[in-house]
């Protein structure tokens, strides 16, 4: 039986691959925040075994476990994912040198596989199709400190003979997702009928169900693949308008869609066609959830 390691255990990803590791069989070591609200989340199970902890001390996991041979390390831990939060520098270096603690761990626990997420704002504000060799630019500080992370994290698995993954995950929806995020904004203003503010929407997108991502994750760790960046997306790009219009009537809603309401970000308009190549060749997955299908999930677990 594989154990494995999951830094940010109750996050809206986290939970879904300890759910995913746990029907695999596989026991779970789940690193979480000391008296985190989040942890009711966690499946009621006897391959999980919960550990509080700040990851400014995750050092202290040696000798909590230092007894158990750990096989893979997910860390997906990491603050100040949205808002204001993405440009604070001080807190994406804490989340850097906090990452490089976490690979540290790794190795003294003795692991095989280290597998850390990134994110596409790694690549900044692009146009057209991106695979894994698409050139990196990011604009946020949060981006700015996930291309670095991946940089230190690489050469520091090479030197000590560790396989090194990197999800660059796209836009995830689904159950536990941020109540701010355009899909359970709007969800949550369709449901009432209330009028829906947006961007102009002309951009395209590419959003993958979380437990497709769950999925992605666990086979990551278990099939003999390629070491380096995967793109993390479903692969099946729309506009985002088309989206928006499928959430309207997959929530049969009478809600008025105020396209072009509210301006782009600093960020400007980020346009993302991702391609996923690389994990259909080395994973042989493809993704089970219809974004319809997800949204419908969405509703019915919420409403």
């Amino acid at each position: 039986m594989k154990n494995v390691l999951i830094t940010g255990a109750t996050s809206f990803i986290g939970v879904h691959l300890i759910n995913e590791c746990i029907n695999n069989n596989c026991r779970v070591i789940a690193v979480v925040r000391p008296n985190s609200e989040k942890i009711i989340r966690l499946p009621k199970s006897n391959l999980i075994t919960i550990i509080e902890t700040d990851m400014e001390r995750i050092e202290d996991l040696v000798d909590k476990i230092r007894h158990v041979k750990v096989d893979v390390f997910y860390h997906l831990a990491w603050d100040g994912v949205r808002g204001d939060c993405r440009n604070d520098t001080t807190l994406q270096d804490k989340n850097y040198m906090c990452s490089i603690n976490a690979m540290d761990v790794a190795k003294q626990l003795g692991c095989s596989r280290f597998i850390g997420t990134g994110s596409q704002a790694e690549y900044g504000t692009c146009i057209g199709s991106i695979d894994e060799s698409y050139p990196t630019n990011p604009v946020s500080e949060y981006g700015k400190a996930k291309l670095k992370t991946y940089k230190t994290l690489k050469a520091i698995a090479k030197e000590n003979d560790i396989k090194f993954l990197w999800a660059r995950i796209f836009s995830v929806y689904g159950i536990y997702d941020y109540e701010g995020t355009l899909v359970m904004s709007a969800l949550s203003k369709m449901k009432k009928n209330e009028a829906v503010q947006l961007t102009e929407c002309t951009q395209s997108w590419d959003f993958i169900y979380v437990e497709d991502v769950a999925r992605i994750m666990y086979l990551l760790s278990n099939i003999n693949c390629e070491e380096g960046i995967y793109n993390i997306a479903s692969g099946e790009t729309r506009k985002l308008k088309d989206f928006v219009i499928a959430m309207k009537e997959v929530s049969k809603s009478t809600s008025e869609l105020h396209f072009g309401a509210i301006p782009y970000s600093s960020e400007g308009v980020i346009s993302f066609e991702p391609r996923v190549d690389k994990l259909k060749r080395n994973l042989g997955y493809t993704c089970r959830t219809k974004f319809e299908d997800g949204i419908d999930k969405i509703l019915k677990f919420i409403y």
